[in-house]
């Protein structure tokens, strides 16, 4: 049986792009760094002690989230999925591939007055519910939001018990979401205190909003176990995908002076996959000084926005581009209408036939411009893919991090701005300092 995602970093190497490349010798020294904390990682997962990931070995809290988007869906023809940040983005990448969601889920994620206000007027408020999430429960736009839209729905059906279309997610302990969620007699979902929000998409955090979206949740776990399998079959880290590509970014950031990493799927419902990641990234290595910052792109949007920057710009990036498969896929174009058009090389071609051609020019062009490329590669884009994808960016961030040096799990800069926001709005200061 074939892996569930392929992995490629031959494009990376010196060999292939020339001085923009990395070193056969640079590479083992890296491994040889890396060999040490991969065996502590592989242990962790083996011995179920690193909860993000070996939550992936378990089964029997689905049927509770199930149950709970169940009763959700049942007295709601919209549900508001209320987060920031990891409370959202992981969400929002598996739900992007619902084709016939179960309910319309809008994530509001941003306290925007203009949106929010766009938000309650589009819908039925009366047939509209509502998830709340906070890992520390106290998180500021999550709690302006709900307590201005949760009430707003409750007032629309005051016979009914709130219980019915709004549930909370937070760690347990005293905390504001646990506080309101009392007031409104709603239930609440724990939070595992041992899983940061930006690493729990394989929670309910991540599984409630997929599962009335209607997709599997049980298949999105499975493709996370798949890969985790896939990449602790290598005991030193040398085969492993997830260290390969840890350490032919970090190697490219200190020979080749790669600050900067551009994620490139080839499917629509991916977008939402590279936001989730570039939050996984950014805020897990960016320390002391150090880290990458990684670029979400799509194809073949950003072939007409940004490939001549990438192609003729500054050497300063590494590219991932996931592929599929995709040929003879989508609608066929008629001959006539191609002769009519004057674009014979589009005749008797699908959509998908130019978007796998365009995915696969795209990594020539790079290629033959001496740029770093690193190649995944997926046969299709459904749940148990996208769990894969996202198991490996967070073993690979992980590596990254002990590469670097620095905590993977803290976010010290983010509490910095928290606490300042926090004290303007304690002393009106809502605007610029005069």
């Amino acid at each position: 049986m074939p892996d569930i995602y392929t992995h490629d970093i031959r494009g990376c190497y010196a060999d292939t792009v020339g001085e923009g490349g990395v070193s056969p010798e640079s590479m083992e020294t890296v491994f040889e760094a890396a060999s040490g904390p991969w065996t502590l990682m592989r242990g962790a997962l083996a011995e179920d002690d690193f909860p993000p990931l070996t939550l992936t070995n378990q089964s029997d809290d689905l049927a509770e989230i199930s149950d709970v988007a169940a009763r959700l869906a049942e007295s709601c023809d919209v549900v508001a999925i209320i987060g920031v940040g990891g409370s959202s983005l992981g969400a929002e990448a598996l739900t992007a591939l619902a084709t016939q969601p179960s309910v319309d889920l809008r994530f509001l994620d941003n306290p925007d007055p203009e949106t929010l206000a766009r938000f309650k007027a589009s819908v039925d408020l009366a047939r509209t519910g509502a998830v709340v999430v906070s890992k520390s429960g106290g998180t500021a736009e999550t709690l302006i939001m709900a307590m201005t839209i949760v009430p707003a729905l409750a007032a629309a059906r005051p016979a009914e018990s709130m219980a019915d279309y709004v549930i909370a997610m937070a760690e347990p302990g005293d905390n504001p979401v646990r506080r309101l969620a009392t007031h409104w007699n709603i239930p609440v979902l724990d939070h595992d205190p041992e899983i940061g929000g930006r690493y729990s998409v394989f929670s309910a955090v991540g599984l409630l909003p997929a599962a009335l979206a209607g997709l599997d949740i049980e298949a999105v776990r499975a493709g996370a176990a798949d890969a985790i399998d896939l990449n602790t079959r290598s005991e030193d880290g040398r085969d492993a995908p997830a260290v390969q590509g840890a350490a032919v970014s970090i190697e490219l950031l200190r020979t080749r002076g790669a600050r900067i990493t551009v994620l490139m799927p080839y499917a629509d419902a991916m977008w939402p996959l590279a936001r989730w990641h570039r939050q996984l990234w950014a805020e897990s290595l960016g320390k002391n000084g150090r880290g990458t910052t990684l670029i979400d792109a799509l194809g073949a949007v950003d072939q007409h926005s940004q490939l001549q920057l990438y192609l003729d710009g500054p050497d300063d990036k590494m590219f991932t581009i996931i592929t599929q498969h995709l040929g003879g896929r989508g609608d066929r174009v008629s001959p006539e209408l191609a002769a009519l058009a004057g674009a014979d090389y589009l005749a008797g071609h699908t959509t998908g036939d130019l978007l796998g051609a365009e995915q696969e020019a795209t990594i020539d062009s790079l290629l033959e411009h001496n740029r770093p490329v690193r190649r995944m590669g997926v046969s299709r884009v459904d749940e148990a893919a996208l769990g894969a994808l996202m198991a490996h960016f967070m073993l690979e961030t992980v590596m990254a991090a002990f590469m670097l040096g620095v905590d993977a799990f803290d976010q010290p800069a983010v509490e910095d701005g928290k606490r300042l926001a926090r004290q303007r709005l304690l002393t009106g200061q809502t605007g610029p300092k005069s």
